[in-house]
């Protein structure tokens, strides 16, 4: 049977728009095996005289193409945990008060409509009284080294991964999205529970 220009036509546009739908549209019916580890570790000085920590500075280290979607969801996660993160841009000095900090050092995501997989492996940093030295070294593994000058505080670090494959009709910004919001729960849980454990 041979299709007329007008149904072959028909026909080419229906398969760009779904294709198209499925890159660009935020559309899921999925499921996904996800499994993630995280290991933390935290120090402190006159921890007992810390006042709580309800607010803060973050600084995200992403791939340009997570790295706005990726703060977003940081935020919305810390806030859900009762911590309000205002974005910054770099991490250069110390800041006035709490500071978390967040490097992704490998996104690697593999798209497809039925069977996306993708992982992740990020570090985070933080420090109460925003001192940059500490963050510093946490993020290079190195020790923490509390002064009397600094006051009440406490820092730490998180470095953890995920693996993630989906199984369904899912499209590329609806599988981004899962990422994100894995790492950026992921690393809210872990951190705000070093806070709330001093």
């Amino acid at each position: 049977m041979e299709l007329s220009p007008r149904t072959t036509v028909a026909v080419v546009l229906a398969v760009a728009a779904v294709a198209g739908g499925l890159l660009a549209l935020d559309f899921e019916a999925a499921s996904y095996e996800t499994t993630a580890s995280a290991t933390a570790a935290s120090g402190g000085a006159n921890v007992d005289s810390l006042p709580p920590v309800t607010d803060g500075t973050l600084v995200v280290d992403a791939p340009e193409a997570v790295r706005d979607d990726l703060t977003a969801a940081l935020v919305e996660s810390f806030a859900e945990r009762g911590v309000t993160l205002e974005p910054a841009d770099a991490r250069d000095e110390d800041v006035d008060g709490p500071v978390v900090v967040v490097v992704v050092d490998e996104w690697d995501s593999h798209w497809n409509p039925v069977a996306p997989v993708g992982s992740v492996a990020w570090r985070a940093a933080f420090d109460a009284g925003g001192h940059a030295r500490h963050v510093d070294a946490a993020l290079s593994g190195d020790a923490l080294v509390f002064e009397s000058t600094d006051g009440p505080d406490l820092a730490g670090s998180v470095e953890a991964s995920v693996d993630s494959a989906g199984t369904g009709v899912v499209s590329r910004p609806a599988y981004r999205a899962h990422l994100v919001g894995v790492v950026a729960d992921a690393t809210a849980e872990q951190v705000v529970g070093q806070f709330s454990q001093r």
